[in-house]
């Protein structure tokens, strides 16, 4: 069984490091911390500036506008670094083409998004070999 608490977080840390966010941000953490509560509620992606953001505000004690701002500051300065391919490659596909960098709201949602169907994998006891092998038996 998995610790579900410490793989969200390592894997966002991971994530957002292969992506270009530096983790000397603020942004970084407020990234790493709505990740996770995106995949705790999914609903969030639906109120992210009315709870998202104020939820996380909370938490570091600062005001939502903080967190938005810096979120957003840390996708530009990962996009300056690697452009579109950083999130392309963690993808293995075109998740974004190249002239569009994703808002924060859309960033969270699909990296939430990688990592819960990772969990569900897990817990289902698939594994990226057993996944690979269902493709070749579909075609």
């Amino acid at each position: 069984m998995i610790n579900k608490e410490y793989y969200v977080e390592d894997r966002s840390t991971r994530m957002l490091l292969e992506i270009g966010v530096p983790a000397n941000l603020q942004g970084f953490r407020y990234l790493r911390s709505a990740i996770a509560k995106v995949i705790e509620d999914p609903e969030l992606l639906n109120a992210v500036t009315k709870k998202m953001y104020p939820t996380i505000a909370k938490i570091y004690d600062v005001a939502p506008t903080v967190i938005e701002r810096s979120i957003r500051h840390s996708i530009e300065v990962a996009f300056n670094r690697k452009g579109v391919d950083g999130i392309n490659k963690l993808f293995n596909c075109e998740v974004c083409d190249c002239h569009y960098k994703p808002s924060n709201s859309e960033l969270i949602a699909i990296l939430g998004e990688k990592i819960s169907s990772e969990i569900k994998a897990m817990e289902l006891g698939v594994t990226k070999k057993d996944s690979d092998n269902d493709d070749k038996n579909e075609n």
